[in-house]
């Protein structure tokens, strides 16, 4: 072993040790922040976000009865296994029981909560509807929402591919109706995915169960499925692109070009992953600098160029596409509203809540002409003047970024009923009710339970963690450093709890792991606390 390969493998340990450290402060955070507060909105007109500090006693009972559920399901599928050799595994059973119940929930969205797009996803979907039906028009520097956001050429290019297929066979039915049973389908093949990429990691088939019970019972993931947006589509994307990573480092593949397929796998949907949703490259960084470091350390010269290729096809997607529509067009794109306008307006109060959509970026573009030098200009001195106030006084700024933070990572619904409150006609009662009447308090009461179950889990599973070393080195932690990015990039980008949807859903396997970890050490305590009474007697 020479001493660049020595090296290395101390950069790689000094890594896995630092991530540790984050990992579990981040769980700390995020669970304190659920556990005492929680933030929700009653007014469906203004969408103002509301803060509340929750009674610790109540927040327990709420966990205890919830973990105690999960640990019950857990065992009787355990028992009727071994009961019954000949049955069907009981993660296959839950499996069929939790898709079967995201389909049939799924269906109900569809039929009866009647959402329609609106706002930013109306924008997209006309334009997807223009271009699928041959108008280029609105391809071009002004009037055009895509030269404000261009970031938005993804989804609308993968909008209009959906569309153009839903017209070979006319239905005289809004296209977008169609969109959403597609995105039930992803969601039920998400949570497929995740499943698997639990398995290849811990190869802890109780795990495994409570990973499929935390997917069933995670209702705002189910509510998005009716988003005609990009969250569901590329999350789905994301999960397949993390799997077919996790079958590469963790479960080696026998042939060369089972390893090969598997790249070219996990290349695809993680550039399809950003293609459909920019965000997304939080977590191409975080599998770049993982492979990185794996290739290194292990001197594979594929993990390399993997890394090198998949930086290359986050950075490439975006602008490629928007090429491949100019030229058709004849015209172009502007370059949108700059990133310093999003730092500007997270720093800014706003109706809803700190640091969320308060008009400032899409303004200040506008009154300037479109003109980037000038709206990066502008919104540098805003950011300056809130520097000031926030040093004139400190006291504030830190109740700035604490609401701020508050409202993205305690909001247990992900503002899923707002994102889907826009509707093409009347709700039923019963939809009615869960949006703006009194089942929407059961819903936020519920949300918040299960996302302190969520929150706990993840900080079991870190403290675990944090006490020996990671069994599949840094790629077992691939989604835990998307959520350290993902909460230090809205800690200073334009906030809004819609955006912590996925981070929620790459928290939920390490969650599962966690509840496995500490069932299994509190099994090992009951059991020995038996034995030696029965050694007493």
């Amino acid at each position: 072993m020479n001493a660049i390969h020595i090296f290395f493998r101390k950069i790689y340990d000094f890594a896995c040790k630092c991530l540790q450290v984050l990992c579990l402060l981040t769980a700390v955070l995020l669970f304190a922040g659920g556990f005492l507060f929680t933030c929700y909105s009653t007014d469906m007109t203004s969408q103002q976000v509301l803060t509340r500090f929750d009674n610790p006693l109540q927040s327990l009972l709420g966990i205890a009865l919830s973990a105690g559920f999960m640990v019950f399901v857990s065992y009787l599928a355990d028992k009727m296994g071994a009961r019954n050799t000949k049955a069907p595994e009981p993660c296959t059973v839950l499996t069929i029981l939790v898709l079967f119940w995201y389909l049939a929930a799924g269906a109900a969205f569809v039929l009866y909560g009647k959402t329609v797009p609106a706002a930013d996803a109306m924008s997209v979907y006309k334009a997807a509807q223009e271009l699928a039906a041959g108008n280029t028009a609105v391809i071009q520097p002004t009037e055009s929402y895509l030269s404000y956001y261009p970031q938005q050429v993804g989804l609308t290019a993968f909008f209009e591919v959906l569309i153009r297929i839903l017209h070979l066979v006319p239905t005289g039915l809004p296209d977008y109706h169609f969109i959403k049973c597609l995105y039930v389908l992803l969601a039920c093949a998400a949570i497929l995915l995740q499943r698997g990429t639990v398995k290849l990691l811990w190869q802890d088939r109780r795990a495994e169960l409570f990973y499929l019970i935390a997917a069933g019972f995670h209702l705002p993931f189910l509510m998005y499925t009716s988003f005609v947006y990009g969250e569901i589509p590329s999350f789905a994307a994301l999960s397949a692109g993390l799997y077919f990573l996790c079958r590469l480092h963790c479960q080696r593949p026998s042939s060369r070009r089972r390893i090969v397929l598997c790249a070219l796998a996990a290349l695809f949907f993680l550039t399809f992953s950003v293609m459909l949703r920019k965000n997304n490259l939080i977590l191409i960084i975080a599998v770049v600098i993982v492979t990185l470091l794996q290739g290194l350390r292990d001197r594979k010269k594929t993990l390399l160029v993997f890394a090198l290729l998949c930086a290359l096809g986050g950075i490439f997607i975006l602008p490629s596409i928007q090429k491949i529509y100019e030229l058709r067009a004849e015209n172009v794109l502007r370059s949108g509203v700059p990133a310093i306008s999003y730092l500007a307006m997270g720093m800014q109060e706003a109706p809803r809540a700190n640091g969320w959509y308060n008009g400032f970026n899409f303004n200040t573009y506008r009154d300037t002409g479109m003109d980037t030098a000038k709206t990066a200009e502008l919104s540098r001195r805003a950011i300056k003047e809130r520097l000031e106030t926030f040093q004139k006084d400190p006291a504030y700024a830190v109740d700035f970024y604490f609401r701020k933070h508050l409202s993205q990572w305690a909001d247990g619904t992900y503002a899923s009923r707002q994102a889907t409150l826009a509707t093409f006609g009347g709700r039923t009662d019963f939809f009615a009710s869960l949006y703006e009447g009194k089942y929407s308090r059961f819903f936020i009461e519920y949300s918040n339970i299960y996302q302190n179950i969520l929150y706990l889990g993840v900080l079991l599973y870190c403290i675990a963690s944090f006490r020996r070393s990671y069994q599949n080195g840094l790629p077992e932690a691939l989604g835990l450093i998307g959520v350290i990015g993902g909460l230090l990039f809205h800690t200073f980008w334009e906030a809004n709890s819609r955006y912590i949807l996925p981070y929620s859903l790459l928290l939920m396997p390490y969650c599962a792991r966690g509840i496995s970890l500490c069932a299994d050490v509190s099994g090992r305590i009951v059991r020995t606390k038996f034995r030696n009474k029965t050694c007493r007697s």
